[in-house]
């Protein structure tokens, strides 16, 4: 797995959007107000699809995390065999390739330049759960339909469009344009399934629509859970480099 394959992978990111009506935040938030999925430790058996312009991967992965600290994944494409760990937190992320033996440390300012899309901690998150990423403010723009929530958002250079399921209140997708590259990240939410009484997006589909050299390259990742855990008890988060990795 290359570096980009292993950053887009662990990313697969982003949000953000525009807007310019003054509303009370509290108004706002009764009328528009969206279900975060919540835990304390969460465990799942997923299965990942990437693919880019000059890569195509097919894993299964083990997904673990504590809310709001570490997001623990491991990669296993064929016979069980660990292709690839990572551990994110809230200062780096690093990535283990075990089948070149190489090692990938990032903090959150290389890693938001490598993909042209600001990343952290809370956005990794939030988007792994198919959360809301940004609190509302007064200046958002804010719209409804028999069905639909839509929420528009502008955080420094990035619109975000927000789409939410008007009865559930659960996000169902995020529209994101980078401003002025005109790079765009597009995520779908979709097969949700109750989880402690919670719903939790069982599929996430993010494409990514970058601009390089005058060309725009597509890249594509989706995530489908099989089971997903969660609860009060402790579970491990075993990582450790090997000393011969580079």
């Amino acid at each position: 797995m290359n570096k980009l394959s292993i950053v887009l992978f662990s990313v697969f990111i982003l949000l953000s959007a525009c807007s310019k009506k003054a509303i009370p935040v509290s108004t706002i938030e009764r009328e528009y107000g969206l279900e975060n999925f919540d835990f304390e430790y969460l465990q799942a058996k997923s299965k990942i699809k990437y693919d880019s312009e000059d890569r195509s991967l097919t894993s299964s992965a083990t997904i673990r995390m504590k809310k709001d600290s570490i997001i623990w994944i491991s990669l296993t494409p064929v016979f069980g065999l660990e292709a690839a760990r990572g551990m994110i937190t809230r200062d780096t992320v690093v990535f283990i390739d075990r089948v070149n033996k190489d090692v990938y440390r990032y903090n959150y300012k290389s890693l938001s330049s490598m993909v042209n899309f600001e990343v952290n901690y809370d956005i990794l998150q939030s988007v792994l759960l198919g959360n809301q990423v940004f609190k509302f403010l007064p200046e958002d723009k804010y719209s409804k339909s028999t069905n639909e929530l839509k929420i528009n958002q502008l955080r420094q250079r990035f619109n975000v469009t927000t789409l939410a399921d008007k009865n559930s209140r659960k996000v169902t997708n995020i529209n994101v344009k980078e401003e002025p590259d005109g790079n765009e990240m597009f995520i779908t939410f979709t097969d949700f399934n109750t989880v402690e009484n919670q719903a939790l997006p069982y599929q996430a589909l993010v494409l990514i629509k970058s601009k390089t050299a005058g060309k725009i390259e597509n890249t594509e990742v989706e995530i489908n859970h099989s089971k997903v855990d969660v609860g009060s008890e402790a579970i491990s988060f075993l990582f450790s480099v090997p000393s011969k990795y580079e």
